[in-house]
């Protein structure tokens, strides 16, 4: 019963997000390669980091610089990031490792979530009011769970939307919704222009909201470390999810860098 339970459940999800209203099954082939920003000030120092924006730490830039470096040999013909700085800084440092003279394009759809009232406030101090709001008595058991990957950050995003004193911050559907809607803008516009490979910038937690219901692969509840790649599969009117969490591309960009230095 738990396991058909699961799988209505799951239908649903579908059948109500932004990509199951799209009835255009477009015959084609498009790789969207999704990457988290590099590390910033706010992530260095614990910091809820949602529409509030800092630059990229010396740390940061070299994480997005190996990326680059490591994923050249993939002929990225469209390259995107929304209108928050360390996105556009992320991918800048990756274009200029593809050597790449193409034309970046903003979405807004791609920024991170926004946090409310709990923007630029410590890490802590958000986690705990969600964790009050989920009905957890400590700090810890809603941190086990997600560390665990049981906690879905649908459900983590809801709890901090309803523990926002304004109630401000985006819920779940909210962020899914407008990340879904970027992600066909992005495939649409490849398929017209005869486009395969698409690299976008944007934020861990949205990014993880986004394919909330278009797998079932648990490290979609997990966090993404900078950089890492969540690539999606568009083949004739579907969407994969292939990778969650990649960092294959900064390691072998950072042994390129090191080669260099010798």
């Amino acid at each position: 019963m738990r396991k058909l339970y699961a799988v209505v459940t799951s239908l649903l999800l579908i059948s109500g997000s932004a990509l199951a209203q799209i009835h255009d099954n477009q015959k084609g082939e498009v790789d969207v390669y999704f990457v988290r920003h590099g590390q910033t000030i706010f992530n260095q120092y614990d910091r809820v980091q949602g529409w509030s924006d800092t630059p990229l730490t010396t740390e940061g830039a070299e994480v997005a610089r190996a990326f680059g470096v490591g994923s050249r040999t993939i002929d990225f013909t469209q390259y995107y990031s929304s209108d928050l700085g360390r996105q556009r800084e992320t991918l800048a440092l990756i274009m200029r490792a593809h050597h790449s003279k193409q034309m970046p394009t903003e979405l807004e759809d791609l920024r991170e979530v926004f946090f409310g009232g709990f923007e630029g406030l410590p890490n802590e101090t958000m986690n705990s009011a969600a964790g009050q709001a989920l009905g957890f008595h400590t700090r810890d058991e809603m941190t086990s769970l997600r560390q665990q990957g049981q906690m879905s950050l649908t459900q983590l995003a809801d709890a901090i939307h309803k523990a926002d004193e304004k109630q401000d911050a985006e819920t779940a559907i909210q962020v899914r919704n407008r990340m879904q809607k970027a992600l066909h803008y992005m495939v649409k516009n490849a398929l017209t222009h005869h486009d395969r490979n698409i690299l976008a910038v944007s934020s861990g937690m949205s990014i993880g909201i986004m394919i909330s219901d278009m797998t079932e692969n648990p490290l979609k509840n997990k966090g993404m470390g900078n950089a890492a790649v969540v690539k999606i599969e568009y083949r004739d009117g579907k969407y994969n999810v292939m990778d969650i969490g990649d960092m294959h591309f900064v390691n072998d960009g950072m042994k390129v860098i090191k080669n260099e230095r010798h």
